[in-house]
Formats: structure tokens, sequence, C-alpha cells
């Protein structure tokens, strides 16, 4: 295997791992002093450490003089293409606030009456792993789009939820995608009581489609308007369904 400073912290990870299954990203993101969200972007390739990292890495890690030679090596040799500015660091962000379900839904929490913001909390409330629920927090930290309040309570924020009008078509399609499985999910273990699942199959005009598409966005709001009074206590997401059976007679890129 390559010698670089990624493949290096693969090693080690597993390296601990083997030692104590529990141990985490996060507790690996703790000892090297590196953030969790950078250190989760860098294993997954999404981006490279900062040349003070990569230092404070080595030293960590005590590597030998041989092999902070190589590392450095290949650091010079592709950081000027692969270090991320700010500008891509907030794409990044936009992708994953608009493409995983769970970041909204830490958003929400924060409304409840009684939160936490321990991420052991955030991810028995919403069934996903420890290390996602610490990546998120500290992703929506940096965003501002919540806070930490006396009592280790998460707080929204008065910031506005905006984000760019370059929103890639992926992330988009990766969010439905992860709350049709979502709710494939809830179908299958939620009490009928707690869930509402309907559907009605029609010969259509497909001249009305754009009417139909408002009234749904105007009930939408009107359903989620009601649903947020009083003591709020659970996270829920509604989504509707309309879609076409038939093959369509004209189509038209995303």
């Amino acid at each position: 295997m390559e010698t670089t400073v990624k493949n290096l912290l693969i090693e080690e990870l597993a390296k601990r791992q083997m030692r104590n299954s529990a141990y985490s990203i996060r507790a690996f993101a703790r000892d090297l002093g590196v953030g969790v969200t950078t250190l989760s972007d860098v294993l997954a390739g999404r981006r490279s450490l900062s040349k003070t990292n990569v230092q404070k890495v080595m030293e960590k890690l005590s590597v030998s003089p041989l092999e902070r030679e190589v590392l450095w090596a290949h650091y010079k040799a592709t950081a000027a293409r692969t270090e991320i500015d700010d500008r891509t660091t907030l794409d990044e962000d936009t992708f994953r606030l608009i493409a995983d379900w769970h970041y909204l839904a830490i958003m929400n929490l924060a409304k409840l009456k009684t939160n936490s913001a321990k991420p052991e909390w955030i991810a028995e409330r919403l069934n996903i792993r420890v290390d996602d629920a610490e990546v998120a927090l500290e992703r929506l930290f940096r965003l501002e789009l919540i806070k930490k309040t006396r009592g280790n309570r998460l707080e929204r924020t008065a910031k506005p939820l905006t984000t760019s009008n370059e929103i890639p078509s992926a992330a988009i399609r990766k969010h439905h995608s992860q709350n049709l499985r979502l709710a494939e999910e809830s179908l299958h273990r939620d009490p009928v009581p707690t869930r509402e699942f309907g559907s009605v199959t029609m010969a259509i005009n497909p001249e009305k489609l754009p009417q139909a598409k408002e009234i749904l966005l105007k009930t939408r709001k009107k359903i989620a308007g009601l649903l947020e009074e009083g003591d709020l206590s659970e996270v829920y997401t509604l989504s509707f369904q309309l879609f076409p059976l038939t093959k369509l007679q004209t189509s038209s890129e995303d």
C-alpha cells in the first residue's frame, strides 16, 4: 500500500479498532487533535489534510524520519490540486445538508423541549451511528444553523436556512431516495396510528400537473404549520408521492 497520510490513518484506525471494537472515528479525531468532520472526509477521500494537520498527525502517530520524508513528498506533490478551500468546504457542507436526511432531523430535534447536544442521545433518537451524529453536529455548528446552550442542549439559531442555487441534482436525488427508504422502513416497523400511507391510481390530464403540484405545496405547508403547534416531542417527515406509472410521451433532463 502506498505511503500516504490517508493510508496511514486508515491503517492506524484499523489497528486501534482491533484492540478496541468500540473505538470510533470521533475518538480517533479527538486523539489526533483534528476535527471529526475533517478526519471523516479525509478517510472517505473527499479532502486532504492541511499542512498543520499533517504535521500534527505525524507527531501524534510518531512516524519515523523515513516515513516523514515520504509523507511530505506525497503531500507536496498532491496538495496543490487537492487542498480544499473555503468554497469547496461550503459546497460539501451544502451537499451533505441536503443529501443526508439526518441533518434536517437534527435541526428539528433542537425544537424539542427536552433535547440534548450529546451525539449519543441524537444517535439513539434517530437510530444512526454516534460517529454520524458527531460529524453532523460539527457541520451544523460550523454553518451556524444550531448552537449549544446551557445544560448541553441544542437550539435552532435565527439564521435562515438557505442554500446555493447551484445545489447538485445528485444531492436532491439522494435526499429523496433516502426518504423513500425511510418510508419503506416505517411502513414495516411503525404502528398504523403513528403513520399514514395512502395512494390513488388515476388517469390524468398532464396539463393540470402544475396546479396539482401547487395544491400539494400549499397542503404541505398547512400540515406542517398544524403539527408544529404545541408541545413538540417527535420528529416526522411528510412526503407526497405523485408519479407516473405510464411511460411519458415527452421527457426532459434533470
